[in-house]
């Protein structure tokens, strides 16, 4: 049924309006499907991301203080002060960010030009490229946990490692122990690092036309021409976002610090040093939760503006 809605003008007449139309069970139900699937993601959100960071850049700008009647809280800067202390002094927080740019130097300018030109040669299907695929993409499937103990047991006394070394003559030290141990880490990152990307750049290959390839061989194109004249200018939207996500992350980055290392030999990162001091799991870590807010507002004030400025020039008009 339609129901008339009465609109009442300037000179006290009533006149009837357009029907209204009522709401169908159909169309009742189909808002509340709707609603059932947004509703669940929407509370998430509010909780787990608007709650949390609006709670934590509060705690980043307080302390604690106690007195006779009990624990308060006061406003203050000093949290943002030891952050700068730390930076700009020869402390943790210096010696984490250095970590820090060394992860994201090495998934940057080693591990994604790997991942494209691995990507590449899968994607002109040579010789035995199914198996390489799947070795390669393996270690993403494996679990985190069992690729660390293999590292680890390979380079611990009795692997491999030091099998290798008394073959050679040499001394054999523990690498994850000594001054050496970030560099084990970043190999660590080096050896896993590439299934995630070779997926991602070898879907965006294959939808690569064949007439520009062929009209490449025609023009006598090797394989590295038609690789850096054609197939990356043609996956560079690709590219970019995986460049410009990457940067958005570059003060998270790290490596399987807490399984390997604990932080020691000056292998802690920013992203390790905020899970010590967030949840006091670390035993050469006190927990500090307000100076860990601090540090993660510090590194989003920081990272930001530049991931804004990459987006610009890498999305720039005609790589768009």
């Amino acid at each position: 049924m339609e129901e008339l809605a009465e609109v009442k003008t300037e000179n006290g007449n009533i006149h009837e309006n357009k029907p209204k139309k009522k709401l169908t069970d159909a169309k009742k139900k189909e808002i509340l499907f709707i609603a059932s699937l947004l509703g669940i993601p929407i509370i998430f959100f509010l909780v787990f991301w608007l709650y949390v960071n609006l709670d934590s850049l509060a705690m980043s700008f307080q302390r604690e203080k106690y007195d006779l009647t009990g624990m308060h809280l006061y406003f203050t800067f000093e949290n943002f002060e030891m952050v700068f202390t730390g930076f700009f002094r020869d402390g943790d927080l210096l010696i984490a960010l250095r970590n820090t740019l060394l992860f994201y130097a090495v998934a940057l300018l080693i591990v994604l030009p790997i991942s494209i030109l691995m990507a590449y040669f899968v994607y002109k299907k040579i010789l035995g490229y199914k198996v390489f695929r799947t070795v390669t993409y393996l270690p993403t499937i494996i679990c985190s946990s069992a690729l660390v103990i293999l590292y680890k047991y390979t380079f611990m006394s009795g692997g491999p490692y030091e099998a290798i070394l008394h073959a050679l003559g040499k001394t054999y030290e523990y690498p994850l122990v000594t001054d050496n141990a970030i560099i084990m880490l970043l190999i660590y990152n080096v050896i896993f690092g590439f299934g995630g990307n070779m997926v991602v750049l070898g879907g965006a290959m294959n939808a690569i036309s064949e007439d520009v390839l062929e009209a490449g061989e025609i023009d006598g194109c090797n394989w590295f021409q038609e690789l850096i004249h054609l197939v990356i200018p043609m996956v560079w939207p690709t590219i970019s976002t995986i460049i410009v996500l990457s940067f958005a992350g570059i003060l998270s980055s790290t490596g399987p610090i807490l399984a390997m290392t604990q932080g020691e030999y000056n292998t802690q990162t920013l992203s390790f040093l905020l899970y010590g001091y967030a949840t006091g799991a670390v035993p050469t870590i006190s927990q500090d939760m307000y100076y860990a807010s601090a540090i993660g507002l510090v590194m989003t004030v920081i990272t930001f503006p530049i991931v804004l400025v990459l987006r610009k020039v890498l999305y720039r008009e005609g790589k768009e």
